[in-house]
């Protein structure tokens, strides 16, 4: 049974689009839209742009475009049904409850991640690893039982098909596993296997709280990869995702303020402890995505990594991207060979807390004790280039002016001096000056019937989707058509959830971008009608002209002469 769509429409109406992006990006209004830097790809130049009027968004580099719901299935790597529910959750809408639809790709995914996580769960509790889990989990590590079974860890069993024996007893196949990243397929038995063993296993989630993936600690001694990841899905990009966001958002917002640490351990323990503003990146390397997610949240971001040099590194290699997003990196640094987790075991969250409210700025942490008169003249020049490549990097222009004041003020120097260069604009990309092609046509009569629905009642008795040679454009207008005898109206951000391909959303949510203002576009939608029925002659005017060699080559004069009189009836008909 599907959420009713009724209750679809009262959540999109009450999703204003720019509301919502703007909890993840800098929304910067450009006329009647709005600019970002895109999230779905790196870029230098915003080319994401965002419409209020016809609540869609579309990246002019990238391509990828949709309404509301799009965004945060894409951004969130979310299910159609969870976008709606976190909107509603959001919006304060009440859903009627509905039996989860297990047959699409996105949703047999998720259902094979908890079959896993059900599974892993209860291997903690089999006799023959309950002494070493114990000994480990919860006298070496310290974790409770109450936490352990919040963030469902679990086992990975020391056995080859464990998982997969229990799966197909749950109607998954050993396929479905794989694009799960929870099996491997041999290739040279062409059998299937699991992808963790003898791996202490931590799920992890989603914005919404649903499993997308897992993290595997190794067990046993010998393992060339200590912890093992699964592997990107459809569901699970680990640039997108922190560990343990999903419980902690709530306490981040409240103190607006977020403690990073590395590992799950480190999660755990602060998280345990009461220390709830936390999370983690958890063994790959901080991204500007994560740094966006966490920006919805927090203005403060306290870098709590390992003492040893490795994990101060990491730390100050992040830093670019929280002040691009609007948030202070603060740097927490440890007592020698201690990470949080330890810290926690060792001393108590207190001591934790302690350690944080000693966070210095990262401007302070790594230029207050420079000494610039000191300094020879190569060494002056090196602190002068690192402060301007990464202003450099600071998209945003105010930020980046806060950033070399702040800089110039720490080091005693004119703000000229560390003032970097203008970024690098990238040209804009130009179409020919030359008769645009029949696509380009194609694609802005149907952006005339978003601005006039009306308008489509001119071309269809005409032109038929199976005319237009566009990519996407036959089912765009197919179900343009559609929505306007049903409803009389065109709305695309009602319209992209009738579309199937990617290609036509993405053509679509590119289409409503063509803004045509108040001008009258009667007249244009004719002339646009009268070269695309040229075109369609011209095609048939092609096909017949083959004919016609085919009939002459062969001899056969009466169907030649017939030939003729159509080539001679359409050249006459022409517009």
């Amino acid at each position: 049974m599907r959420i009713p769509d009724d209750k679809i429409d009262e959540v999109r109406t009450a999703a204003d689009i720019i509301d919502v992006i703007s909890a993840y990006l800098p929304l910067k209004r450009r006329g009647r839209n709005y600019l970002a830097l895109c999230p779905f790809h790196d870029e230098k130049t915003p080319s994401f742009s965002v419409s209020p009027d016809k609540q869609i968004f579309h990246c002019f580099g990238c391509g990828k475009g949709g309404n509301v719901f799009t965004f945060l299935m894409e951004h969130d790597k979310l299910s159609f049904i969870e976008a709606i529910t976190a909107l509603a959750d959001r919006y304060g809408i009440t859903l009627p409850r509905y039996e989860k639809e297990p047959d699409t790709r996105t949703e047999r995914m998720l259902y094979a991640n908890q079959v896993a996580a059900d599974f892993y769960h209860s291997i903690l509790k089999r006799e023959a690893y309950r002494d070493k889990i114990e000994a480990y989990l919860y006298t070496r590590r310290g974790l409770k039982p109450e936490t352990v079974e919040r963030f469902q860890i679990g086992l990975a069993p020391d056995e080859w098909h464990a998982l997969l024996d229990f799966a197909r007893k749950k109607d998954l196949t050993p396929k479905e596993l794989e694009e799960a990243g929870l099996a491997l397929k041999s290739d040279k038995t062409g059998e299937y296997y699991d992808r963790f063993r003898l791996r202490l296993m931590f799920p992890i989630y989603n914005m919404v709280g649903r499993i997308v993936a897992f993290g595997g600690r190794a067990l046993s001694k010998g393992e060339t990869a200590k912890y093992m990841n699964s592997p990107e899905t459809p569901i699970y990009s680990k640039s997108h995702i922190l560990y343990g966001l999903h419980a902690s958002k709530g306490a981040i917002r409240e103190a607006e303020a977020v403690i990073l640490v590395e590992g799950y351990f480190d999660f755990l323990s602060l998280f345990q402890a009461g220390i709830e503003n936390v999370a983690a990146v958890s063994g790959t390397a901080f991204t500007p995505q994560q740094a966006r997610l966490l920006a919805r949240f927090a203005r403060k971001a306290y870098l709590f990594f390992d003492a040893d040099s490795a994990g101060q590194n990491a730390a100050l290699r992040s830093v670019e991207y929280f002040f691009d997003c609007g948030i202070e990196p603060m740097i927490v640094t440890p007592p020698p060979t201690h990470d949080p987790d330890s810290l926690v075991r060792q001393f108590g969250g207190t001591e934790v807390l302690k350690q944080i409210s000693q966070g210095v700025p990262y401007l302070a942490f790594r230029f207050d004790r420079v000494d610039m008169s000191a300094l020879s003249m190569p060494e002056k020049e090196r602190v002068v280039r690192e402060i301007k490549a990464l202003a450099g990097k600071i998209e945003d222009p105010l930020r980046r002016d806060i950033f070399v004041a702040s800089a110039a003020e720490i080091l005693r120097l004119p703000v000229g001096a560390v003032t970097p260069g203008e970024p690098q604009q990238k040209a804009p990309t130009l179409l020919p000056d030359r008769v645009r092609n029949i696509q380009i046509i194609e694609s802005e009569l149907l952006s005339l019937f978003v601005n006039r629905p009306q308008l489509i009642e001119l071309v269809w008795d005409d032109i038929a989707p199976d005319d237009l040679n566009g990519p996407g454009h036959r089912g765009i207008y197919t179900a343009m058509i559609g929505a306007y005898r049903e409803s009389g109206r065109i709305d695309p951000d009602r319209l992209i959830e009738h579309l199937t391909g990617d290609v036509e959303k993405s053509g679509l949510a590119l289409i409503a971008t063509i803004d045509w203002g108040d001008l009258d576009l009667t007249g244009v939608v004719k002339e646009y009608k009268r070269m695309l029925l040229n075109q369609k002659r011209q095609v048939h005017l092609a096909d017949i002209k083959q004919k016609l060699a085919a009939a002459e080559k062969r001899g056969d004069h009466d169907q030649a002469e017939k030939l003729m009189r159509e080539i001679k009836y359409l050249l006459e008909k022409r517009l």
